[in-house]
């Protein structure tokens, strides 16, 4: 952003000094000659000297109001130029406390101190600097001043003004950039003004279908107002064409196809992106697929991605969930073993629970003395004392 409002801060407040200095009435002719000399100076990219230049002749005008501050404001461009912002402001600053130097000159002062201090995120005294040089600006205002005015509302919430601003800008620009776009989006979405805001999307999709991010942003306009219809198949527009093939893009596409409930698709997609390496192999991802092959209902895949997730990066909660799928297979043994694996590796909210799963998967799988060292386990807890302590008693019955 900073090197955004310098590049503008140079060109466009540069553009306009010499028809102040050459005014009669305004800087004198000596200033002026001077400050060509300075120009001299830039073209040739001899900064340090342009700055010595200015400041012996600022002790030669500082009574002078008026050719005092178009020399500190010659000064503040020389600073940015040197990329020495802090001198540029003080410069600026030391300028705007001058008396009687006019409104345009200080209209243009303000321009360059505002952005500077945008630059520096003092959004409210970047407004109202920027304010001031739009209103009291006599020449033609750069399309790209009025966005840089239009940004210091928005980040002042601002948000009326802000969309007044970037409507003029985009205006009177031939081809705005795509930042004003998306910041014009952003404004309109802020305000609810949700149907607009899609169009406005749908407009830049039109003028430029290839670039990936305007996809992402529409997806994520639709996840905002909480259609993941909508989000989904904006998605799939562009992962079918290609534009979105990022892992985060890819992530995204699988959590809504769960929830929209075709969680199938969700984990296809996911197993293709994991065997080709689109998509990192990592526990996290594997477990993520096992909970997918689960909602569709697909245990045999759900248990072999499980135990590839445990053997990548073994932890209890893995094996916790892998447990479980045994217990709902009535597949006693390699549930108990996995229960205990679990209780081994830790990190479970409830390991007394788990203990009473083992203790009931190792009765059913006729491993008596596990079962009972199990539920002993499990009534330390005070919520589960009385199950355990009755299981026990149906395992001495038995």
């Amino acid at each position: 952003m900073r090197a955004l409002l310098v590049c503008i801060c140079c060109i466009a407040t540069l553009a306009i000094t010499p028809v102040l200095l050459a005014a009669p009435d305004k800087a004198s002719n000596r200033t002026y000659l001077k400050m060509m000399d300075v120009q001299e100076l830039w073209n040739e990219n001899s900064y340090s000297e342009a700055l010595q230049v200015l400041q012996e002749f600022e002790q030669k005008i500082n009574r002078e109001p008026y050719d005092h501050a178009v020399v500190l404001q010659y000064i503040a461009h020389t600073y940015v130029f040197m990329d020495q912002i802090e001198g540029a402001r003080v410069a600026l600053q030391k300028a705007l406390q001058l008396p009687n130097i006019g409104v345009p000159l200080t209209a243009e002062l303000k321009l360059v101190y505002g952005q500077i201090v945008l630059g520096d995120d003092r959004f409210d005294e970047a407004r109202e600097a920027l304010e001031y040089w739009y209103a009291n600006t006599e020449v033609e205002k750069p399309p790209n001043q009025i966005f840089t005015l239009a940004y210091a509302n928005y980040m002042t919430a601002n948000l009326e003004r802000a969309e007044d601003l970037l409507a003029i800008a985009i205006g009177k620009a031939g081809n705005p950039k795509k930042s004003w776009h998306r910041l014009y989006y952003q404004v309109l979405f802020d305000r609810k003004k949700y149907s607009a805001a899609e169009q406005l999307l749908l407009g830049i999709i039109e003028r430029d279908p290839y670039e990936h991010d305007n996809w992402r942003l529409l997806a994520n306009h639709h996840m905002q107002l909480e259609d993941a219809q909508a989000a989904l198949a904006a998605i799939t527009i562009a992962y079918n064409e290609g534009l979105l093939d990022e892992a985060d893009d890819l992530k995204r596409m699988i959590a809504l196809y769960s929830v929209v409930e075709v969680p199938e698709k969700a984990a296809r997609l996911l197993e293709k992106h994991l065997a080709d390496e689109s998509v990192e192999t990592d526990a996290d991802m594997l477990k993520r697929l096992a909970d997918l092959w689960m909602l569709s209902r697909e245990r045999p895949q759900a248990k072999a991605v499980l135990r590839r997730a445990a053997a990548a990066a073994p932890d209890g909660r893995t094996y916790e969930m892998l447990g479980n799928i045994f217990f709902e297979d009535e597949d006693w043994e390699n549930a108990h073993e996995s229960y205990l694996k679990a209780i081994d590796l830790g990190g479970l909210d409830e390991p007394e629970r788990i203990y009473l799963l083992a203790g009931i998967s190792a009765e059913h799988g006729g491993m008596k003395e596990a079962a009972r060292d199990a539920f002993k386990e499990a009534r330390k807890s005070d919520d589960l004392k009385k199950q355990a302590d009755a299981l026990l008693r149906r395992l001495d019955r038995s």
